[in-house]
């Protein structure tokens, strides 16, 4: 089973880079799913049903998220009915959204869930103690298992990491917006890095326009955050999985400057 787990897609720059590439580079890398993190797909900011219909339709299987996925009110009705995004599973049991999204696919399967961390983040509940809780209830464990992380500690990324191992399939982070150089197989057999990236405009800080970020941190007076569209480039990881093991065997870094045509 091959994997391509997209980073943080932000805003319409980062959509329209995604339309653009993504069937060259599900041809590419002979991807059975593609599965990005949406929760900064409408202007950087949570999900709306419009922009998400333009992504499925261009081959996107499932959607996570984490902390600003309910940013825009007018989606929360969305969000509980679309069965393929899946919201963090360490917030409230009544918060809106699925926890759980299982995809198949020429006889491929494949689970995936969502956590958020507790360092630098809004409240939530512990992500270790919430996946311990996930597996009691999971009764078909013999089908691969890919969890987003979606938080700003890389310790607490690591952290989690080494629980998880030979439990999960992949372990991806997300949150940071940078992608980060330790894509790895850990021992017992669980894809890791610690943060996927972002897709979307790097001539920024995270994706805002850079020249509103620095005045905040001269002045200290917010401003409106406005999305860059200077320098695309789409961070990615692609993942194999043994299709006998469900254990992972390959994992690499995508990082690619891009132009929209």
């Amino acid at each position: 089973m091959k994997i391509l787990f997209f980073g943080d897609v932000f805003g319409k720059p980062g959509r329209e880079l995604l339309l653009q590439e993504l069937s060259k580079l599900r041809w590419e890398f002979e991807a059975d799913f593609v599965i990005i993190n949406a929760e900064n797909l409408a202007d950087g900011r949570g999900i709306t049903e419009k922009v998400a219909k333009s992504l499925w339709s261009a081959g996107v299987d499932a959607m996570t998220s984490g902390n600003h996925l309910w940013d825009r009110e007018e989606a929360i009705e969305y969000i509980i009915k679309e069965k393929r995004l899946v919201r963090p599973l360490n917030y409230p049991f009544n918060t809106p959204g699925n926890m759980l999204c299982r995809l198949e696919k020429n006889q491929h399967r494949l689970d995936l869930i969502c956590l958020t961390g507790q360092i630098f983040m809004p409240p939530c509940d512990s992500a270790f103690h919430a996946f311990d809780e996930f597996m009691t209830r999971r009764s078909e464990r013999e089908v691969s298992l890919l969890v987003d992380f979606h938080a700003e500690s890389t310790a607490e990324k690591r952290a989690l990491a080494w629980h998880l191992d030979g439990k999960v399939a992949a372990l991806v982070g997300t949150h940071t917006h940078i992608q980060t150089a330790d894509a790895e197989i850990m021992p017992q057999g669980t894809a890791y890095i610690t943060d996927v990236g972002m897709t979307g405009a790097h001539d920024s800080v995270i994706g805002v326009k850079k020249h509103i970020v620095l005045e905040r941190f001269h002045t200290n007076v917010p401003h409106r955050f406005e999305t860059s569209d200077r320098g695309l480039m789409i961070n990615a990881v692609w993942i194999e999985l043994d299709d006998q093991t469900g254990k992972a065997i390959k994992i690499k870094n995508i990082r690619r400057k891009q132009e929209l045509i």
